[in-house]
C-alpha cells in the first residue's frame, strides 16, 4: 500500500478501548476498524488499481496481514468471476467468525473464572471443553505457565508477549496467556491486574479485566461479556459484507461512484 493511501486507513482506526493504554497492532484489522475505514479502504483500492493496474494488488496483498483482507485480494487476483469470489469469500467469512466467536468464549471463560477465583485447572478444562480435540496437552499449558510465572519473578519476562492477549494470536499461545492471568489472580488478587492492562490489545478481555476489577459480580460481567460478543461479531461480519461486495463491485467493473454507493450501503 503506498504511503498515502496507508495513512488515509490507518487514520480511521478505532484507537479508544477500556485502557487507554491498549494499543494496535501496526497492520489494520477489521475486527477494529469502523465501518467508514473499511469503505475508505476498498475505494481507495479502486482508485489504485484504475492508476496503476494489477500489479499493485500483488503488493498490497504481499502486505497486508488481515486474513479476510488478504483472502479477498487473492480472489480479486484470481480469473475467478464476481459470483465465485462471493461465493469463495463467504466461505471464508464464516470460518474466520468462527474462529472470532470461539476466542471471545475462551476469553469469557477465564475472565469469569477469576470473577470466581476459581481454580486454574478447572478453568482450562472449561477452555479445552471447546474443542473436539484439545489442541495443546495441560501439562504443557501449566509448564509454559509456569516458566512465564517464574520469568516475571526474575525480571526478565517479555511481558508485551507472554502478557497479551488476542484474537489474533494462535490458539495454543492464547490458551497459555489466558491461563497465566487465572494464575496471577489467583496469586495476586483480582484488583492487582490493572497494571498488566497495558500489555493487552483485545478490547474484549481489556473490557472484562476491568468489570473484575472494578467489582461487579458474576451475573453482571457475563451478560456484558454475552452482549458485547454479539455486537462485536454482528458488526464484524458487516464489514466482511462490506469489503465483500465491494470487491466483487471492483472485479465486476462497477465505476467508482457506483461502488461508492455498494459501499455506503452499510454505512449507518
Amino acid at each position: 500500500m503506498n504511503q498515502n493511501l496507508s495513512e488515509k486507513v490507518r487514520s480511521f482506526f478505532l484507537a479508544k478501548s477500556a485502557k487507554e493504554s491498549s494499543r494496535l497492532s501496526s497492520d489494520f484489522d477489521l475486527l477494529e476498524m469502523p465501518v467508514e475505514a473499511v469503505m475508505a479502504y476498498w475505494l481507495s483500492i479502486k482508485k489504485v488499481l484504475d492508476t496503476k493496474g494489477q500489479a499493485f494488488l500483488s503488493t498490497e496483498r504481499d502486505n497486508t496481514t488481515e486474513p479476510f483482507v488478504h483472502h479477498l485480494l487473492g480472489l480479486l487476483l484470481s480469473s475467478l468471476g464476481p459470483e465465485k469470489l462471493e461465493r469463495f469469500g463467504g466461505i471464508k467469512k464464516q470460518s474466520i467468525l468462527r474462529d472470532f466467536q470461539r476466542k471471545f468464549i475462551l476469553m469469557s471463560i477465564s475472565i469469569l473464572g477469576m470473577s470466581t477465583n476459581e481454580n486454574p485447572q478447572k478453568v482450562l478444562i472449561r477452555i479445552i471443553s471447546k474443542f473436539p480435540i484439545s489442541p495443546i496437552y495441560e501439562r504443557q499449558v501449566f509448564d509454559a505457565a509456569a516458566t512465564v510465572l517464574k520469568k516475571m519473578d526474575e525480571g526478565s519476562l517479555n511481558k508485551d508477549k507472554f502478557l497479551n492477549i488476542d484474537h489474533r494470536m494462535k490458539i495454543e499461545s492464547l490458551i497459555i496467556n489466558l491461563i497465566i492471568y487465572n494464575m496471577l489472580a489467583r496469586r495476586l488478587g483480582k484488583r492487582e491486574l490493572g497494571e498488566y492492562v497495558q500489555h493487552i490489545r483485545s478490547f474484549y478481555f481489556v473490557e472484562g479485566l476491568s468489570l473484575i476489577i472494578d467489582g461487579f459480580d458474576y451475573d453482571f460481567i457475563k451478560h456484558r461479556l454475552n452482549l458485547q460478543k454479539k455486537e462485536i461479531l454482528d458488526l464484524t461480519e458487516s464489514k466482511m459484507d462490506m469489503s465483500l461486495h465491494m470487491c466483487s463491485g471492483i472485479k465486476s467493473g462497477l465505476s467508482y461512484n457506483d461502488l461508492h454507493l455498494v459501499g455506503s450501503s452499510y454505512l449507518f
